[in-house]
């Protein structure tokens, strides 16, 4: 069962792999090209998206590793690689190089406040592949009734404090600069990849038992 120290600690997951502290300069970029936009919706809305996602990954983990029978293990050694790869990217201080397609940059550059919010700022910039698998692993973990509505409210605080720090976006831009953003994306991607080695190192244990013996 979920204490206060695994929804504290998994929320604190959710918002280093968000990143939305790294997001900021690409938040800003879309809002000096697009003067039309109103950043406060597109606030709300990829905060929205977020929460979405992760609830649904959430509510429905189960049911998706069921219907392409994928084992748990195998899919929390395959979530645990993400975040790494999310994690080194970070270190770089590289925003949404591996989540974020060519063409989905372009799109971005003349779209409207809907596909702004969605792709590419909630997906994949803010969300992607890897806190999905997360979300989706803890939710097989922890299949009790407590245990989801604990991870439905840490996925929905994730997205109200990602909102918070878009919102004062151009004040932490104003105070700490671009090396500050990049100081704290790098602190961010110590944890991500903290639980990432974490989630492939249990994996491994339980596929190849053998690994354990004389740990």
């Amino acid at each position: 069962m979920m204490g206060a120290n695994g929804f504290i600690g998994t929320t604190t997951l959710l918002y280093a792999l968000a990143n939305p502290v790294g997001v900021i300069p690409i938040f800003l970029g879309f809002t000096h090209r697009l003067k039309k936009i109103n950043p406060l919706r597109i606030i709300l809305m990829a905060s929205a998206a977020v929460g979405g996602f992760l609830v649904f990954s959430v509510l429905f983990g189960k049911q998706i590793l069921s219907f392409f029978n994928v084992g748990l293990d195998d899919f929390r050694i395959a979530g645990g690689l993400l975040a790494l790869f999310v994690a080194f990217e970070m270190f770089q201080a590289r925003y949404g190089g591996i989540m974020q397609t060519l063409e989905e940059k372009a799109e971005a550059e003349g779209d409207t406040h809907h596909h702004i919010a969605i792709t590419p700022l909630a997906f994949p910039l803010l969300v992607g592949p890897a806190e999905m698998s997360i979300m989706i692993t803890l939710s097989n973990d922890m299949p009790g009734l407590w245990d989801k509505t604990l991870l439905v409210i840490s996925s929905l605080l994730t997205a109200l404090f990602i909102a918070i720090t878009l919102r004062a976006a151009v004040p932490i831009d104003r105070i700490i600069g671009r090396t500050g953003i990049n100081v704290a994306t790098r602190v961010m991607a110590l944890v991500v990849a903290a639980i990432g080695i974490k989630f492939i190192m249990i994996g491994l244990r339980n596929e190849l038992p053998g690994l354990a013996v004389g740990a």
